[in-house]
């Protein structure tokens, strides 16, 4: 019993600790965007954010799931001590994302113009597509890398390559865009053509990207070089012969990617198909791609980048929970795999709860605090799409759930399932009834929706879980509601004494503090999570004494 708690402590731990990391990393995002928006503007934000979609894709295709192949394939041999082909997989990885990098980074650059003419219908965005193409290449590489260290059930490396990767990426892309956009106003050819600080802004914003992700790729480099010793001490106690060969490690390899290539392509190609679709639809009504533009980066800005913030947690807490549940799968152990299951998602929905009724609440105010330029429907975007949180969250795990349960072929069929229904609904929307950038944030929900869902049903068919719907649903959505009306009377009692940017920002900040020691408080006292489910947590002992000293904890016996 003692092991299998100190299995499930490690577990939260290195995932809270990829949750910390990961929460980092968006809110230096989400901070260095408002000095790149302030910079490049709500066009160059536009072209920046179409940009950004089909290089996700591309990456995708290419590389995006090496991470979690690559962990899933070395955590079930470093499980039985295989050490030998675990130094295999490793080569054979690095050895396939050469290849695979270099020939989508190629496709990236001389495919840019292509996919941006006539794909999302947005030329401006192709000199900043085609600064991502070395990005691509050089993440392959380091999706490997991070991979193999997950695999070995370790976050720091991963984590602190983000941080790393993260304040680069923002340094460098505030100064890229800041100095291309000087460059594009003092040109000859500004006269004819306005929207060229645009454009050279969003490509100086995407030549962050890339500095990002070579720093993280020589911080992981240098910790595989010091680690190198380790391995080869494992490999050389490692008696049993390999009985897979560098051929069948690398057809495991991509059998494994694979799935995971359809499920996380689907899963995130929803945005650049919404964008294609939204471009298309302005372009075909006359607007000017300058106008459509603007509004696609205010909705990036003011809801996508929102939303993810948090989504990001959750995102963290399902990589750490690939490799753990692979391990317990690989054991058979019926039993830890339905606890990591259960504990995942109490944890997921006791968080994301608050946050997307919170962002309903005064995500109007942040959005407006953070980027002052945006339009007043885009104050509007989260009030309707806030619960986008709640899904997504739960949608991501839910997909690794399903991966870590080696089914890696149903969230891929889900999730094409979810974008066929949310892409005709989203046609429909545009083409025939005319609505606006509203009718994209429905759709984005609908699609997490039917996504989490069908996850849902498969994860219970293969395993038979179940949650405790009062307290793990019905309760906090209660709680929830009580905190938005508390949100809704501090809002509306600041407002009788400040406006503008003083009042979005004693909003937020009050908001905070308020409404999250209010669910905490509630959800505390009506049982929600208990001391023993606390005690599961790192740290649990400790959060358990500060709570029974607020009295927080008084219906729980001791």
């Amino acid at each position: 019993m003692p092991n299998e708690q100190g299995k499930k402590n490690q577990f939260l731990l290195h995932g809270g600790l990829l949750a910390v990391a990961s929460l980092l990393v968006r809110l230096i995002g989400l901070l260095y965007r408002v000095p790149m928006a302030a910079i490049i503007g709500s066009e160059g934000s536009g072209y920046y954010s179409n940009a950004f979609q089909v290089y996700n894709i591309l990456l995708l295709l290419s590389s995006y799931s090496l991470p979690l192949a690559v962990s899933k394939m070395v955590s079930a041999r470093v499980e039985f001590g295989k050490w030998k082909e675990t130094r295999k997989i490793l080569h054979v990885s690095l050895g396939f994302a050469a290849v695979i990098g270099l020939a989508f980074g190629l496709v990236t650059f001389f495919g840019a113009d292509f996919f941006c003419s006539k794909i999302i219908n947005s030329p401006n965005s192709a000199l900043a597509l085609k600064c991502l193409a070395p990005t691509v290449t050089i993440v392959a590489f380091l999706g490997v890398l991070r991979g193999f260290y997950q695999g070995l059930q370790t976050m720091i490396p991963t984590s602190v390559s983000q941080v790393i990767e993260q304040i680069i990426n923002a340094a460098v892309s505030i100064g890229a865009a800041a100095i291309l956009v000087g460059i594009a106003t003092s040109s000859i050819l500004y006269a004819s053509n306005p929207s060229l600080p645009a454009i050279y802004g969003a490509a100086g914003g995407t030549i962050g990207t890339g500095a990002g992700a070579l720093a993280a790729l020589i911080f992981t480099v240098i910790l595989m070089v010091k680690y190198r010793p380790v391995l080869l001490k494992n490999v050389s106690k490692d008696a049993r012969k390999s009985t897979n060969s560098y051929a069948n490690l690398l057809k495991v390899l991509v059998l494994t990617a694979v799935p995971v290539i359809f499920s996380t392509a689907a899963y995130n190609s929803v945005d650049i198909i919404d964008s294609a679709l939204f471009n298309n639809a302005m372009n075909a009504r006359g607007i000017e791609e300058s106008v459509y533009a603007a509004t696609w980066g205010d909705y990036n800005n003011a809801f996508l980048t929102l939303v993810h913030l948090p989504v990001a947690i959750s995102s963290a807490l399902a990589a750490a929970l690939v490799p753990s549940l692979s391990a317990a799968h690989a054991r058979h152990d019926r039993r830890e795999e339905l606890s990591k299951i259960t504990l995942t998602l109490r944890v997921t929905i006791l968080f994301a709860v608050p946050v997307s009724l919170g962002m309903t609440a005064i995500g109007g105010n942040l959005a407006k605090l953070l980027f002052r330029s945006i339009s007043a429907e885009a104050e509007r975007y989260l009030v309707v799409g806030g619960i986008s949180v709640l899904i997504f969250s739960l949608s991501t795990v839910t997909n690794a759930i399903l991966q870590g349960l080696s089914h890696m072929e149903r969230p891929a069929l889900h999730a094409l399932i979810a974008l066929a229904g949310q892409s005709l609904l989203l046609v429909f929307l545009l083409f025939v009834c005319k609505a606006n950038v509203f009718a994209v944030i429905v759709c984005y929900m609908i699609f997490g929706l039917i996504m989490l869902i069908l996850n849902l049903i498969s994860i219970r068919k293969l395993t038979g879980f179940k949650l405790n719907p009062v307290k793990t649903i019905l309760l906090p959505f209660a709680i929830g509601g009580a905190m938005v009306l508390v949100l809704f009377l501090l809002s509306f009692l600041i407002t009788r004494f400040a406006s503008g940017t003083a009042a979005n920002l004693l909003i937020v900040l009050f908001g905070l503090l308020i409404g999250a020691s209010f669910y905490l408080a509630g959800i505390l006292l009506a049982g929600c999570i208990t001391r023993a489910q606390l005690m599961e947590l790192p740290y649990g002992a400790k959060l358990v004494r500060l709570f029974e000293k607020l009295r927080l904890m008084k219906g729980e016996k001791k």
